[in-house]
């Protein structure tokens, strides 16, 4: 979860190394702390939007993969780029957000499903392409008023990422496959963690959730939470045969690959 925090530095990292040696957790830390509503709010509500369209492609495996590896090349975007260029430096020792991460899955969203259409208010639809290319310029533009270097360095490193990720994904590369080797290892049960658990990691919506906490007690699905759910298996299964039209089987991920098996012997 994500919360908003006002004055929570210890969870903030930091582009001095001094600073940074004292909390090293913050290259983690950092990517789940905001300054303020505003901040948490707008990295939010960018995050629903771009996040269930990239779930519905790769699931939450990659959405989570990609959150955290976009957040950490944000990072060392901004501790390579403001150690080397003084002016980058800014006012600000410290930084913190979810923006570097987000523009990470927005950038892998719209490398994904670049002609999506998204309705704005004063220009209509707008290719999911042209959005994202028009956020990585507003954040330039900001980079060179000088205002934030250090959050725009970082936001820059993340959207380059996701795009970059995909690209390679396409190519049969797959640059977060050590995060989700950690991240399975967890769920799996390898590090005592009940193997239940890691198919309460790979479900996609709430109503999964919701389906682990009934198979956990026992309790039947009343025909809104099955209906629900099978709508959400139906969607899921829908993308992934469209992603190997595109692309085919052998650009699924393991988790692709593995409920595609498991919708099989339904």
């Amino acid at each position: 979860a994500v919360w908003p925090a006002d004055g929570a530095w210890l969870l903030a990292t930091s582009w001095k190394l001094d600073v940074l040696a004292s909390r090293p957790w913050s290259v983690v830390t950092h990517m789940f702390t905001h300054q303020g509503i505003w901040h948490f709010a707008m990295n939010m509500l960018l995050l629903t939007w771009m996040g269930r369209l990239y779930l519905a492609e790769v699931g939450s495996r990659r959405l989570l993969s990609t959150y955290l590896a976009g957040g950490l090349a944000g990072f060392l975007a901004y501790f390579v780029l403001t150690n080397g260029f003084k002016p980058l430096q800014g006012e600000s020792t410290f930084a913190l957000g979810a923006s570097a991460s987000v523009m990470a899955v927005f950038g892998a969203t719209a490398t994904l499903r670049p002609e999506s259409k998204f309705n704005l208010i004063l220009f209509g639809p707008v290719a999911l392409k042209h959005l994202f290319w028009g956020y990585v310029v507003l954040d330039y533009f900001g980079l060179s008023q000088g205002a934030n270097p250090g959050g725009n360095v970082a936001h820059l490193g993340g959207a380059l990422f996701g795009v970059l990720l995909v690209k390679q994904d396409m190519k049969g590369v797959n640059l977060v496959g050590w995060l989700e080797w950690v991240l399975d290892a967890m769920m799996s049960g390898s590090i005592q963690v009940p193997r239940r658990k890691r198919n309460q990691f790979r479900a996609s919506t709430s109503n999964r959730w919701k389906a682990q906490e009934r198979a956990e007690s026992r309790a039947p699905m009343s025909d809104d939470e099955f209906n629900a759910d099978k709508a959400d298996r139906q969607a899921r299964l829908d993308a992934i045969l469209d992603k190997i039209s595109k692309h085919g089987y052998d650009h699924l991920s393991a988790e692709d690959k593995r409920f595609l098996f498991e919708q099989s012997q339904r």
